[in-house]
């Protein structure tokens, strides 16, 4: 028997008996879609943790903190305990102005940069607006490769350079307390304060031994606002590293020299994903903590392909169910068939023969099902993308840039072609047995057979 003579004979046992085939056909469109769609949504949520992961860093970027700075040590390694008297020992590494030139040094470096984050609370005043934010002294090149949706990111003394969210975060206290929570800008309810040119104050407070309280308030000229990238800038205010460190100095009560002393933190840039690793390596073996986003990522990654595993194993669930329904009929097409196998091994068909027609018929019915899972799976997949779009565009999301809104489900390349080739075997595999006990029947007695 050719595999042309095969394909028409499976072909034209599975049109003979349709009804039975439609209706079993669907129990695999069921558990297929049902597959496609648990396994989209996990793809989706990932696709968006992934897309918003970071904060808008770059994967090749190390943030670097001396084990005083409390900050993240790298994969399989755990952070001292902490001195009881909070001091850092003499042995530690320190990030000064030495430290950094080291770095720079270092192969596959592309930029070593300080960061200094104000130590103390600080409210930014807009005329009757109040706002809030990280504040935080870097150097004109830590914005560099940054876009400015008005402006420009020079970082002159005196200028401040807001996140995309930060003009969002300004609004009107006793407005606010006034209309139970409505936040109230200038620009009107819901609405964004165009902070570009602004002139804002900063109010600090220092609280000495003694218990007294004395105040600062500092003058800022807004240089310019920040495209949207991610958290980690979008509600941050930067400012120029000499100005926070100034101010660093007053709220200590005390003059700080971080290029002797050691700064914060330390962003390393890396050329190549193979150089960040390698970096970090080294980094870590000298004795400083680093965070970067390809760990975190990597951990991210292996939690939601786990996840997309356990999805797609209840959906699985009901392929198995619909694997029963065809094993049912390939069994009920035995007893119906019985002659018709026998007249099929007299005329010479072999035990091989007659179960693969068997595997052929079963898998085609699986095939069926694949393919009608995976239509109704991106139907379905639609659907529920057009009622997540719809919800954060409703009342919960007003002023929702319509371009930041993402699917709930994504479905990747690979996953209709799995769906299919999976149904196809359950479907193979369901027939096994029917198919066995086909080849298996004695010529004779299948003749016989009323």
């Amino acid at each position: 028997m050719t595999f042309r003579d095969l394909l028409r004979l499976i072909a034209a046992n599975l049109k003979r008996m349709k009804g039975r085939v439609i209706m079993t056909a669907i129990g695999v469109v069921i558990g297929t879609a049902a597959v496609m769609v648990l396994v989209s949504l996990g793809a989706g949520l990932q696709k968006q943790a992934t897309e918003s992961f970071g904060g808008g860093g770059s994967l090749n970027d190390l943030k670097v903190q001396a084990p005083q700075g409390g900050g993240v040590r790298g994969p399989m390694m755990e952070a001292p305990a902490p001195e009881a008297s909070g001091r850092r020992r003499t042995d530690d590494p320190v990030l000064d102005d030495n430290t950094l030139e080291a770095f720079r040094q270092m192969d596959g470096v592309v930029l070593v940069t300080p960061i200094e984050s104000l130590q103390g609370g600080a409210m930014l005043h807009y005329g009757e607006l109040t706002g809030y934010g990280q504040i935080v002294g870097v150097e004109p090149v830590y914005l560099e490769t940054l876009e400015a949706a008005s402006g420009d990111l020079t970082l002159h003394r005196g200028e401040v350079v807001l996140g995309a969210q930060m003009p969002e975060n300004f609004h009107n206290e006793e407005a606010f307390r006034s209309n139970r929570g409505m936040v109230i800008t200038a620009g009107g309810e819901g609405q964004a304060t165009d902070l570009q040119d602004a002139r804002l104050t900063m109010a600090l407070e220092r609280y000495s031994q003694d218990g007294n309280v004395s105040g600062k308030t500092i003058r800022l000229h807004v240089g310019g606002v920040l495209e949207p990238v991610g958290w980690r800038y979008d509600y941050t205010a930067f400012l120029s590293l000499r100005d926070v460190v100034e101010l660093n100095s007053w709220l200590q009560g005390k003059r700080l020299d971080p290029g002797r002393e050691g700064y914060q933190e330390v962003l390393v840039r890396a050329g190549s994903a193979q150089d960040t690793l390698a970096i970090e390596r080294e980094l870590i073996n000298q004795g400083y903590y680093v965070q970067s986003d390809r760990q975190q990522l990597e951990q991210a990654g292996t939690f939601f392909t786990i996840l997309q595993a356990i999805l797609g194993g209840i959906g699985a669930i009901a392929l198995l169910v619909a694997a029963f329904g065809i094993a049912n009929t390939m069994s009920m097409a035995i007893l119906e068939r019985t002659r018709e196998i026998g007249l099929m091994k007299a005329v010479g068909a072999s035990n091989r023969d007659v179960m693969v027609v068997f595997l052929g018929e079963s898998g085609g019915i699986g095939l069926l099902g694949g393919i009608g899972g995976v239509g109704l799976g991106f139907i379905l997949n639609l659907v529920l993308n057009l009622v997540g779009r719809s919800i954060q565009l409703g009342d919960s999301f007003v002023g929702m840039d319509p371009d930041a809104i993402t699917d709930i489900a994504h479905t990747p390349v690979w996953l209709p072609l799995f769906a299919v080739v999976f149904a196809t075997l359950i479907g193979i595999a369901s027939g096994a047995y029917p198919a066995s006990r086909a080849a298996g029947l004695s010529p004779i007695t299948a003749l016989k057979y009323e």
